[in-house]
């Protein structure tokens, strides 16, 4: 456990990660296995492991996650046969909404709330606004300072996966615009004292969920929705994957059903027009050819910006 930990440290691992899987090791996992050879640990023996953590633990995916980069670990090192991993493919039991959309109505319905309860705390509501916009973290967004934000994007240097840059459209850039007339501090969203950048949205994300009636909205369900419209709107994975910050292609994938579904049903509307194309074309009987004659809807469609995103979604 020591040699992965200190592997991770070499790797430099943010700061953050190192003391969470610090911490999950030495509470969750060195109890059960500390005293086992590395290669004795079978899946039998994780899965009842996983099953104990998860009734007393509200969450086990930095126990899970930290294991299974032990496991990995002792493969590279000829601790354990390549590919025996035993956590591979084991979840959290929590239901994740990852990959979900939000309704419509309820978006609608969040941006009401939030223009309602600017007036209590206006610092809140933009950020809560721009997590809406950008599909970016909490702490991303809270953290963000002035010399970060040049023009259509805010640089961050130090983000959860590494450098990234959180990309404005023009509803964000006009709440940043705004804010800027604001102060005139380092930070974006400063603290009360003016001496750190806003540490919590609790209280006012509390509020916005029960009025918007989903009480059990998360605040980072925000960012899943984000991706989920981008992807089923036909955006690739990597450019979805770029505007969230993932390190790599593997944390998108998880959205993958949606691009699915969006071919088919971009798939279901073109068969649809050429089927209702196919079955307006005439007959010539002089020289008994087929002469296609397209309808109005297969036309109109063939030059519309709707067939233009159906081609290429």
């Amino acid at each position: 456990m020591a040699g992965y930990l200190a592997f991770g440290e070499n790797r430099r691992w943010k700061a953050s990660t190192g003391r969470s899987m610090e911490i999950a090791s030495r509470l969750h996992i060195a109890p059960s296995f500390a005293d086992r050879p590395v290669c004795g640990v079978n899946r039998s023996d994780v899965v009842v492991w996983l099953t104990e953590l998860e009734q007393r633990l509200a969450t086990t995916r930095v126990a899970l996650s930290t294991l299974s980069g032990m496991m990995v670990y002792a493969e590279d090192h000829g601790l354990r046969p390549p590919g025996s991993n035993p956590c591979k493919g084991l979840r959290k039991k929590a239901q994740s909404t990852r990959g979900s959309h939000l309704s419509p109505n309820l978006i609608a319905k969040l941006w009401a709330a939030l223009d309602r309860y600017e007036v209590h705390d206006r610092d809140a509501c933009d950020a809560v606004r721009l997590l809406m916009l950008t599909g970016a973290r909490k702490m991303e967004i809270l953290g963000m300072e002035w010399d970060a934000v040049t023009g259509p994007c805010a640089v961050l240097e130090d983000a959860k996966a590494g450098p990234r840059a959180i990309w404005f459209n023009t509803p964000a850039r006009e709440i940043i615009e705004r804010r800027r007339t604001l102060g005139s501090g380092k930070w974006v969203f400063p603290s009360r004292s003016g001496n750190s950048s806003r540490r919590s949205l609790d209280r006012t994300w509390s509020h916005l969920r029960n009025e918007a009636g989903a009480p059990a909205l998360r605040l980072h369900d925000l960012r899943h929705h984000f991706a989920a419209v981008g992807v089923s709107n036909g955006i690739d994975l990597k450019f979805v994957g770029a505007l969230l910050g993932h390190h790599d292609i593997d944390s998108t994938l998880i959205y993958a059903h949606l691009a699915t579904a969006s071919l088919s049903k971009s798939a279901g509307r073109v068969s649809k027009l050429i089927d209702q194309a196919m079955r307006a074309a005439e007959i010539e009987p002089d020289e008994g050819r087929h002469r296609s004659t397209p309808s109005p809807e297969w036309a109109n469609a063939l030059v519309s910006s709707e067939a233009s995103e159906v081609c290429y979604a």
